[in-house]
């Protein structure tokens, strides 16, 4: 493993001559687990990850890095835990994915094919020019996405809300409900998370946390439809903007 603690330390920036820097390695190796370790020295020796910055979010699934890759790109990298206690939830929504096969009884092995759903997700909703990070790589439990910003990461639009006029909420919600319609009209898609946490504010909106996603064909797609549409008509409501009514949109879009 010493190959890999030179690696993890390059990765993450640290000098080990520095007192303080050997303390935060030693809380990063907690935080990182072997599979982990191994996987980001494996895109580090491509050049896939050149060095992660900082933390953009944590979550009970994943926590999304800042970083560069080998050439000074700037990357934001997505990494799930490959123990969680989402695991039955986990479980349930790849079951109920008709184009998954086998599932693994590891948890580790699922987080692998939860990763790699969201890494197809992703390109599936571009190809249908829904704005979302451009997806890398994957490999294990590591998934490389565009990132989204400047020197800082795009806020989402919950943070930003306070900051925000009558007609932004208008033009955001038309963008957001766009994006519904287009995904399930033309990608037989399904975003299933759709909310103010989940819309970045940039040059212009970007969707992100696509790891819930599905195609219509799943017996879920009906019921995260109804949900990403009243999560939005109801948030934007709120807000004061003219919306529609979820019920009557619901069926306009599922044909019942």
């Amino acid at each position: 493993m010493e190959r890999f603690d030179r690696e993890i330390a390059e990765i993450l920036g640290l000098d080990e001559r520095r007192e303080k820097d050997t303390e935060l390695f030693k809380v990063f190796s907690e935080v990182f687990d072997k599979t982990t370790v191994e996987t980001l020295s494996y895109f580090h020796r491509r050049g896939k990850i050149g060095q992660l910055l900082g933390v953009i979010s944590t979550g009970k699934e994943a926590n999304v890095f800042a970083g560069i890759d080998g050439e000074g790109n700037r990357i934001a990298v997505k990494i799930y835990r490959t123990y969680t206690t989402e695991f039955r939830r986990i479980w349930e929504y790849l079951a109920a994915d008709p184009r998954i096969g086998y599932l693994p009884k590891d948890i580790r092995k699922l987080i692998f094919v939860w990763t790699r759903r969201e890494f197809k997700n992703l390109q599936r909703a571009m190809k249908y020019a829904v704005r979302a990070p451009e997806p890398i790589a994957f490999r294990n439990n590591v998934l490389i996405m565009e990132f989204i910003g400047n020197e800082t990461p795009a806020p989402r639009l919950k943070d930003v809300e306070k900051a925000l006029e009558k007609k932004d909420f208008e033009e955001l919600y038309e963008f957001s409900m766009n994006a519904i319609e287009r995904l399930w009209k033309r990608g037989d898609m399904v975003h299933g998370d759709l909310s103010e946490y989940n819309i970045l504010i940039w040059e212009k909106p970007v969707i992100i946390d696509w790891s819930q996603a599905t195609v219509k064909r799943n017996r879920m797609s009906l019921t995260l439809l109804y949900r990403d549409l009243r999560n939005i008509i109801n948030y934007f409501g709120r807000k004061g903007v003219a919306v529609d009514d979820v019920e009557e949109k619901f069926k306009e879009l599922s044909g019942d």
